[in-house]
């Protein structure tokens, strides 16, 4: 039968449990008819298929308390006593710049929308036009997932307010993520470990991945009196500084996630694009400080590639093409069994060359013998390097596929 041994749960298979309730029959009378077409022969197949089943179960019950093997409900469940929750997926957002009569009030919540798509973007924060009749403010989509937004398409104002004039995005939109698979979660689980925690990094990181809609979270430090470029200060942080970079969700609510988790005496260090809040704290209202962090600095990834046909692809092939490449890029394209990039491309994560062949072979691989003739990564064949504080940023929009 199965076991429990010092290296797990050991399975007993369904010929074993056979084999095993054979030899009872035979140890009581070597003569024993055991031929499948008799009663006690349909019996011991009966009973190793059941015997089975259960073992199975049991296995399954095993399972469920190991966070590298428990799926579905169980991982969740396993999740929860870190205080780790699997993300339902998380919208796309962008940044905003509006027009309007200066001192005119843009609540957090106003919606717009793209003349292209008609996906709708709501303001994360109330803004205020300044003296020459702008403001800028960052949008989230109102649905979740890797809404796509190319630049100069939220043009449309949905929610009419007195004095405001008109709305685009100078960039587009950062995609968001659908709901985690298990694999995914796992990967978010043990980041965010150390939430419980207090003073450290881990803590930090794991408060900032529980904040609803972040997707990336890097938090680089300087513990050393200097500002000079050393392995303990790679980036050149200013000494005693940390700088948290974020990827996702609200400003309000990532500087409250700072804020409980920050050391006493640190400096907050803006690395990439900066934003700041003044937070209170919950617990006592009389305090109260002014949290500085950053966005990472988006590189926008144009990605060219040829394919010779051999007659064999779809008429949407270069379609299939680019999904597979945005899947790929999120992290959504390579099964977690295979073992490599199944997480995207991180904040201060470079873009090797050779990987992106990746998605574009596993469209057309399906079909034939057709294959790539070039394949061009911001105009060049070869890695896209991305410094600590950036992050690439892809779009389909950006991604041309050219099949003859």
């Amino acid at each position: 039968m199965a076991s429990l041994t010092s290296t797990g749960y050991v399975l007993q298979t369904q010929n074993e449990w056979f084999a095993q309730e054979r030899q009872f029959y035979v140890d009581i009378d070597p003569l024993w008819n055991l031929d499948p077409s008799t009663p006690d022969g349909l019996k011991m197949a009966h009973d190793a298929e059941i015997f089975y089943a259960l073992d199975e179960t049991l296995q399954q019950a095993y399972n469920s308390k190991d966070p590298n093997k428990a799926k579905g409900i169980d991982l969740d469940i396993v999740c929860s006593l870190t205080g780790t929750k699997r993300s339902s997926g998380s919208p796309s957002s962008t940044q905003l710049v509006l027009t309007a009569t200066p001192g005119t009030v843009i609540l957090s919540g106003n919606r717009f929308e793209s003349t292209t798509t008609g996906s709708r973007w709501a303001t994360d924060q109330t803004v205020t036009a300044d003296g020459s009749g702008s403001a800028t403010v960052n949008a989230t989509c109102t649905i979740v997932g890797p809404t796509q937004a190319d630049a100069g398409t939220i043009t449309r104002i949905v929610d009419v307010v007195a004095g405001l004039a008109s709305v685009t995005n100078p960039d587009p939109a950062t995609p968001g993520s659908d709901a985690q698979r298990d694999e995914q979660l796992r990967v978010t689980r043990a980041t965010a470990v150390g939430r419980p925690g207090n003073n450290q990094l881990d803590s930090m990181i794991g408060e900032l991945f529980s904040v609803s809609g972040v997707r990336r979270v890097k938090v680089y430090e300087n513990d050393t009196d200097s500002n000079a470029v050393s392995a303990d200060n790679p980036h050149g942080l200013p000494k005693n500084s940390i700088a948290p970079v974020i990827d996702g969700g609200a400003d309000d609510d990532l500087a409250m996630a700072i804020y409980v988790k920050k050391n006493p005496g640190a400096r907050l260090y803006q690395a990439g694009t900066p934003f700041e809040v003044l937070v209170t704290s919950q617990k006592y209202p009389s305090n109260s400080k002014l949290v500085r962090a950053s966005r990472p600095l988006y590189v926008d990834m144009l990605m060219v590639i040829h394919i010779t046909n051999d007659g064999t692809l779809p008429s949407n092939a270069d379609q299939l093409i680019k999904e597979a490449v945005m899947e790929y890029a999120a992290g959504d394209l390579i099964p977690a069994d295979v073992g490599f990039k199944i997480s995207g491309f991180d904040i201060g994560e470079s873009v090797p060359y050779s990987t992106m062949f990746t998605p574009v072979n596993q469209v057309i691989g399906s079909y034939g013998n057709s294959y790539v003739t070039l394949l061009q990564l911001n105009g060049s064949s070869s890695n896209v390097a991305i410094a600590y504080n950036q992050m690439s940023r892809w779009t389909e929009s950006n991604i041309t596929v050219v099949i003859t």
